[in-house]
């Protein structure tokens, strides 16, 4: 048995210890400070991401979305419609500003593919949020037209696909 004298322990007094305290606890605060700065920072470049041209192309379209069993009737009667010359899903279905865009996409995308892995949904039914988005998207692409009959909403009316059913999913 060694005796407790030979031991080398460093003497620690009581401010040591205080100083030791402080220091670990400001640690902890940086910390905190960090990633209270670097969570919404992260989030709003993920955001902006998925609106980058070669992300948002590769996760757009019919090979894209028409990768998940549920979206393929979706994918043909997008294919047999005029708009798969002109548009994309992402072109009728995401906000087109790049952070709204990219928090919407991810939102959605995330939401559907959980509803699906989870068993909860068979059947991706568009939202209200999405049904706004997609109404959004028509008066900015026929803008034109639209300038002379005005948002179909307004005034408790109807979205535009309301009366265009079948543009571009035939129903």
């Amino acid at each position: 048995m060694i005796p407790k004298k030979d031991l080398d322990f460093p003497k620690m007094g009581g401010a040591d210890i205080k100083n030791k305290k402080s220091i670990l606890l400001w640690d902890k605060k940086k910390i905190l400070l960090l990633l209270l700065l670097a969570v919404p920072l992260l989030i709003i470049g993920t955001f902006s991401l998925m609106k980058l041209p070669v992300v948002s192309s590769a996760m757009d379209g019919p090979g894209f979305c028409g990768r998940c069993h549920v979206m393929q009737p979706y994918v043909e009667t997008y294919l047999a419609s005029s708009h798969r010359d002109a548009a994309t899903c992402g072109s009728c279905h995401v906000p087109h500003d790049v952070l709204r865009g990219g928090a919407y996409k991810a939102y959605t995308g995330t939401k559907d593919l959980l509803a699906v892995l989870t068993g909860r949904d068979e059947h991706i039914r568009i939202s209200n949020l999405g049904k706004d988005v997609v109404q959004e998207n028509c008066l900015r692409c026929h803008n034109t037209l639209m300038r002379e009959i005005g948002d179909t909403r307004e005034n408790g009316g109807s979205y535009c696909f309301d009366c265009h059913r079948g543009v571009p999913h035939m129903k």
